[in-house]
């Protein structure tokens, strides 16, 4: 990035790595930073993400070094290698994972050596390096999936067929994760398979430890975790596929689970009889629908805000099964300029005439001079997007983070429950205008 941006929608590279190691039950943060990095980012990130609760260990709980100005002096190893006996001591854990913010990483602190102190001890522990200026909330997904993979993934015992990981989601970033992560795994145990969320349902470390025997990764995002998608794939052998974010509703579901059906030779006729029934029971919710949609001639011009994966499922969703007018694709989570044409590409795959405008930008002023410009009347963006659909007289619903205007728990609009639950929050702002 090269640019100032105004509120930008997502924390550090720290923040990330808390968010997505504080989410993997019974697995600790241990943060070598500055004072109230760990309860601020924790806190800035649930707060803004649908008031979400903190996990095992979280929020004030996170055991945390608290560089102060001595430390940046004559290093801080010490006051680390104190703070770890501490976290022993009150804190039970499958893994401490030390995650080192700005602090740590400008002054040198050799924390691998203290690392391998504890290990050699039989503590269960390892190490992300995750400065803040590293990058975005993203950048802390991809660095504490590297850790993992480096520290913690066991070589496979046996490989299970039927066996899949899930990766592209980043907890609390993703206001909707659990709730998203829950969804897809319910499709594909449909399908016959067990799924690796790591995130849901208390997986917790084992999961990890025996990611490595899955049959196939699974990445639901168009850019996010190739590096580790990559090393699994040399490491361990597992082939990948790569989907350009989360499926919503029917069209783009039944073509999903048809792609992970066919990559795993599920045969054809069981995994038509699990396809064809979600199928039927989202028409069945459309038609419920179709009383509301046609009595008010419900139709709308409308903008999807949000991270790539968001936006995408959203937009083809409501244009290709829902029938409303695409007109604004804004992508606001900074993609690689690479992956960017593959973005567009996906945009303009809808079953619609119209092909919307698409802005790349981290800047909500520049969205909302876009808003302002194409006029839609429907804005499915972030809170921070509600006073612009109000200004422009625009319908608003809360789709991507950062999200402060509901409670959200296990609440999503991906797959094909979710699409159901999207349809009635699509409804709802125009409903209670009536």
């Amino acid at each position: 990035m090269n640019t100032i941006a105004e509120r930008p929608r997502y924390s550090c590279s720290l923040g990330g790595a808390i968010t997505t190691a504080a989410s993997v039950y019974r697995v600790v943060p241990v943060l070598h930073a500055g004072p109230g990095c760990g309860m601020q980012l924790f806190n800035g990130i649930g707060y803004v993400a649908g008031f979400q609760a903190p996990a095992y260990i979280g929020s004030s709980a996170l055991p945390s070094s608290n560089t102060r100005e001595r430390d940046v002096v004559f290093g801080g190893e010490d006051r680390l290698r104190n703070l770890l006996r501490s976290a022993q001591e009150v804190m039970d854990a499958d893994l401490y994972l030390v995650l080192t913010g700005c602090t740590a990483a400008l002054i040198g602190d050799d924390v691998e050596s203290i690392i391998e102190e504890f290990r050699t001890q039989g503590v269960s522990i390892a190490h992300a390096s995750t400065p803040g200026f590293k990058g975005t909330t993203y950048h802390g997904y991809d660095i504490v999936w590297k850790a993992f993979l480096d520290q913690v993934v066991k070589p496979p015992r046996r490989r299970y067929a039927r066996l899949v990981n899930i990766f592209g989601i980043v907890p609390g970033q993703d206001a909707y994760w659990q709730g998203t992560l829950e969804e897809i795994e319910r499709l594909l145990k449909g399908l016959g398979l067990e799924v690796n969320t790591f995130h849901t349902h208390r997986q917790g470390i084992k999961s990890i430890h025996r990611a490595s025997e899955a049959a196939l990764n699974i990445v639901l995002s168009p850019w996010l975790a190739q590096e580790t998608v990559d090393t699994f794939q040399k490491t361990f052998g597992i082939p990948y596929l790569r989907f350009a974010g989360v499926p919503v509703g029917p069209t783009d579901t039944e073509a999903f689970l048809w792609k992970v059906a066919t990559a795993l030779e599920i045969p054809q006729r069981s995994a038509k009889q699990s396809i064809d029934r979600e199928i039927r029971w989202i028409y069945d919710q459309f038609e419920k629908a179709s009383l509301a949609f046609t009595g008010f001639d419900f139709r709308h011009r409308f903008a999807v805000l949000g991270d790539s994966g968001t936006t995408i499922g959203i937009l083809r969703f409501l244009a290709n099964d829902f029938g409303q007018i695409p007109v604004l694709a804004v992508i606001n989570e900074d993609p690689p300029e690479k992956i960017r044409e593959n973005i567009r590409e996906e945009l303009s795959k809808l079953e619609f005439v119209q092909t919307p405008e698409i802005l790349f930008t981290t800047d909500p002023w520049q969205a909302h001079e876009k808003l302002r410009e194409i006029h839609p009347s429907f804005v499915l963006g972030s809170s921070l997007d509600k006073s612009i659909a109000q200004e422009i007289g625009a319908l608003h619903a809360s789709v991507s983070f950062p999200i402060t205007d509901r409670l959200i728990l296990s609440r999503t609009y991906s797959g094909i429950r979710g699409s159901a639950y999207l349809i009635e929050d699509f409804f709802a702002p125009a409903l209670t205008a009536l």
